[in-house]
């Protein structure tokens, strides 16, 4: 069993102080490789560091909508430049929150649509956060994607969302809240998605999956527990799912093994 935990933050104070702890304890569950996510320009430099320090671990740079209102065109530029380094593997996570409105929305969707084109120049594909935003974050996508590939991360939606996405090409990438016991929508959502459009991830130090939701924070290592709930919902043997989730993320985000 390999394993790629697509969508962690390492850089959260909660799991920087012990990245090489956290990056073992995932081998040892046969996480092999994961993709630490900026949110700001400054944790892009950081998950970049990071990267670039140990073996297995990737990152993406973006700009989060939460932090979209302090974000400008020189950000934009500077992040661009970072995508030179091959331990960078995508742009974001990029998209809307209308859940939290940190933000303005016009500005989380300004900036959206420069990391789109930015990841459409540097032929980088885009992780995309929405949240209560699907309406205006498909018209955006629409707009400025251009082609390009992209993965809804932490996907919240239901069937018809993730017909929407499908249709656009876009992926979908599923953590720890489609183990929960109430998130029926979203299990149902898992099993409509084909097997070669989804990925798996923790969006650590958050969401850790049953049974281990006491477990704080979540880390890497917990993934399993994610994969075997969709490898059940998909009506596949967990060994042929994570065979599956790991080709995908390889393939998506271009990691080697």
């Amino acid at each position: 069993m390999r394993l790629i935990d697509t969508h962690g933050h390492l850089t959260d104070e909660r799991l920087a102080c012990k990245v090489a702890e956290v990056l073992d304890v995932a081998r040892s569950a046969g996480v092999e490789r994961v993709i630490t996510v900026g949110t700001d320009l400054a944790d892009s430099i950081a998950a970049l560091e990071l990267a670039r320090k140990y073996e297995g671990l990737y990152c993406t740079v973006g700009i989060h909508p939460h932090e979209a209102k302090d974000a400008d065109d020189s950000q934009i530029a500077t992040l661009a430049g970072l995508t030179d380094d091959a331990k960078v593997v995508a742009i974001g996570e990029m998209g809307l929150d209308y859940h939290y409105d940190f933000s303005p929305r016009d500005k989380q969707q300004e900036i959206f649509g420069k990391q789109l084109v930015m990841a459409k120049e540097k032929g980088l594909p885009a992780v995309i956060h929405c949240r209560e935003a699907f309406d205006d974050c498909f018209a955006v996508l629409d707009e400025f994607l251009g082609g390009n590939s992209m993965v809804f991360h932490c996907f919240a939606g239901d069937k018809d969302i993730v017909k929407k996405v499908l249709d656009r090409g876009g992926w979908i990438s599923f953590s720890g809240t489609v183990t929960f016991k109430n998130a029926i929508e979203l299990q149902e959502a898992a099993k409509y998605v084909p097997l070669d459009r989804i990925m798996v991830e923790t969006d650590c130090p958050y969401l850790s999956p049953m049974p281990k939701r006491n477990v704080k924070p979540n880390h890497p290592g917990l993934m399993v527990h994610t994969a075997e709930k969709v490898a059940e919902l998909k009506g596949v043997t967990f060994a042929d799912f994570c065979q599956v989730a790991t080709d995908n993320s390889r393939r998506f985000f271009g990691i080697e093994f």
